[in-house]
């Protein structure tokens, strides 16, 4: 269900990496090949997540298949190194320059899997727990540039890096988004966002970082000279989530949170679509 947002956020990155070093289009098939890593990346990392939450998912999320015995733990896991030697082979025809940034992706996704070796200390913080997990969309923001570009992601310039901090944003959209409830939808022990920090400032969090990833956009756009039609909609973009925003706040029920959430999803498509239609 994810393979659309994939896509787009694959294009986004390509094009802007493309246009900012005035290079030819990446070849369909080299981009197309370079979208299935991005989404066996994205698949992993998923995988990923259900294993960490596999204790927790068996107390609270029974429905979900490792919790319900549908996937063996041991499963789970072959599954996941399949995907990784998969991703290996298939980003090792994209280059040299690509297979490094993808190695040094993969390793960060690893110690997100052990939790950075300080899970104990990291778990109780929710915020902090999903901002360094989340920085992963970075990882995948630099292969893409070293798979276009044939640069090393170290050497990326500064106008790409802001891109990449936009990345980082619209992912923390989502997942701060997705945990935040109305007031009828707490559970004892499902941890939120809205419960943290309240409805006003769990709202205020995910505006803030829109307006960062929104003011990024904007000023790429203007480097690279785009159309008044991609302004119009990035600033309507923008203020979708902050009138979604301000009407959960108001009103924190479960249907003007379900209205903020599906917002923030929103979001982070399109924002990536405006920006390949750009």
């Amino acid at each position: 269900q994810n393979l659309l947002l994939i896509t787009f956020y694959f294009f986004a990155n390509a094009g802007i990496a493309a246009n900012l070093h005035a290079l030819p289009p990446t070849p369909l098939l080299r981009s197309l090949l370079g979208t299935l890593v991005v989404f066996l990346i994205f698949l992993h990392l998923r995988i990923f997540d259900e294993i960490k939450d596999y204790h927790n998912d068996c107390l609270v999320h029974k429905n979900r298949p490792l919790a319900r015995g549908l996937i063996a733990l041991p499963a789970a896991k072959n599954f996941t190194g399949l995907l990784m030697v998969s991703e290996f082979l298939l980003t090792a025809i994209l280059g040299k320059v690509a297979l490094l940034a993808w190695l040094a992706t993969v390793i960060y996704s690893l110690s997100m899997y052990k939790e950075f070796f300080i899970g104990a200390w990291l778990r109780p913080r929710m915020a902090t727990y999903a901002l360094v997990h989340t920085l992963v969309s970075c990882w995948i923001s630099l292969f893409i540039y070293s798979m276009v570009t044939g640069r090393n992601f170290w050497e990326v310039p500064a106008n790409y890096f802001w891109f990449v901090i936009a990345n980082w944003m619209i992912f923390n959209i989502f997942e701060f988004g997705r945990k935040t409830f109305g007031k009828e939808e707490e559970q004892p022990l499902v941890e939120s966002y809205s419960k943290r920090f309240g409805p006003w400032r769990a709202a205020l969090n995910v505006v803030v970082m829109a307006a960062i990833a929104s003011a990024i956009a904007l000023w790429i756009g203007k480097i690279l000279g785009l159309d008044k039609f991609f302004y119009f909609f990035m600033n309507g973009l923008f203020a979708i989530i902050v009138i979604s925003a301000i009407r959960y706040a108001y009103d924190n029920t479960q249907k003007w949170a379900k209205m903020f959430r599906n917002v923030c999803s929103i979001f982070i498509l399109f924002y990536n679509v405006i920006i390949v239609a750009g």
